[in-house]
């Protein structure tokens, strides 16, 4: 592995949205959370609303950011595990001790590396071989002492979440986990072209969760669809998938890892079974429909919908879902895509749909 001759620094601790992640809503969730304070506001000049949803919560973003403005009660939905175990470790950090959270951060980084189910499903793909051995000694170690009552389930989720971000830090993708790059033994850069993030050579490391500042939030791992109608709040922000891609693909390492039930691996992206996992706003033939049975079973006065303009669904088919339950606005933000990791990427332009139902 190279070492870094960079001066030593401690890293700030991770937000649940430090992490590479299709579609995140990192970089947008000012924008949005400003329409919706608008729109949707508890208080006359634009206050947040008091109860918020963020369906298809993905990395977060928009939880923690309607958190920081001061709705008082937030719920988070996503049908991934792993999104859902980061979402509530950085809810957990603000319950946590200080000293506490640290002494078991400490202790796991200083466990010897094990060969186990890890290194021998992803070593030389996704990890280097040596942070697959780490990653197996502290994986088994969090299950054991949760096993044993070591540990609280609050406290099981913070290093679960510090678990899954320190890997992601460390993946050999370029984002997601669909495909893998195949450089992981070169340098970071070969005659000018960059081959590989020269974080996957570093050492796989715990840090610290930001603690969600704000409103309780309650995380859940479930179906949005077979939730919309049992959660009752103010304004629901909506983030479904988009494009033919699941995540359940794009992301089955760190669900994998989440979940950590050890399931026979198949193919060359050493994927698991995800049959129950797969989302209908990724099929063509089924997102209109997925979309009406969203609209349908929500009953909160404002509804928020974000989509691409790369999207399955053009704009006009989201208008007729949405128009038929109420008054209808949009806005569009147009923002340059960048390739972010190794390899060659083209720059493009997509435009960010923001779409406000407010019923009647």
């Amino acid at each position: 592995m190279s070492v870094s001759t960079s001066p030593a620094r401690a890293d700030p601790p991770a937000q649940p949205f430090n992490r590479k992640y299709l579609g995140s809503k990192r970089l947008l969730r000012t924008w949005i959370a400003e329409r919706i304070c608008a729109q949707a506001g508890a208080r006359p000049g634009g206050g947040p609303p008091a109860s918020f949803l963020d369906g298809f919560c993905g990395t977060g973003s928009l939880t923690v950011e309607m958190a920081a403005r001061g709705s008082a009660r937030l719920v988070a939905v996503d049908s991934l595990l792993c999104n859902c175990v980061i979402l509530r470790g950085c809810c957990a950090a603000r319950r946590l001790g200080r000293e506490r959270s640290a002494r078991l951060l400490s202790d796991l980084n200083g466990l010897p590396p094990v060969a186990g189910y890890i290194t021998e499903s992803f070593a030389g793909t996704y990890f280097t071989r040596e942070n697959c051995a780490r990653m197996d000694g502290i994986r088994e170690a969090i299950a054991e002492q949760r096993a044993d009552g070591g540990i609280s389930a609050a406290e099981c989720d913070y290093l679960l979440g510090s678990f899954l971000l320190a890997a992601d830090r460390v993946a050999n993708t370029l984002g997601q986990y669909d495909a893998y790059l195949k450089n992981i033994r070169s340098e970071s850069v070969v005659a000018g072209r960059h081959l590989r993030d020269e974080r996957v050579a570093s050492g796989f490391q715990l840090r610290p969760l930001a603690p969600i500042e704000g409103g309780e939030v309650e995380v859940i791992a479930g179906d949005m669809l077979a939730l919309a109608s049992s959660i009752d709040v103010e304004a629901a922000y909506y983030d479904p998938p988009y494009n033919g891609r699941q995540y359940c693909d794009n992301y089955h390492v760190l669900e994998n890892l989440a979940r950590w039930q050890k399931p026979t691996l198949s193919g060359k992206t050493r994927k698991f079974d995800r049959s129950g996992l797969r989302s209908p706003f990724c099929r063509r033939a089924d997102a209109q429909g997925a979309l009406r049975a969203l609209v349908e079973r929500t009953a909160a006065p404002h509804l928020f919908l974000s989509y691409s303009s790369e999207g399955i669904l053009s704009r006009e088919a989201i208008l007729e879902a949405l128009g038929k339950r109420g008054k209808v606005q949009s806005w569009g933000f147009s923002y340059p895509v960048f390739g972010n990791g190794a390899g060659v990427s083209v720059k493009r332009s997509l435009t960010e749909l923001l779409f406000h139902l407010q019923r009647g």
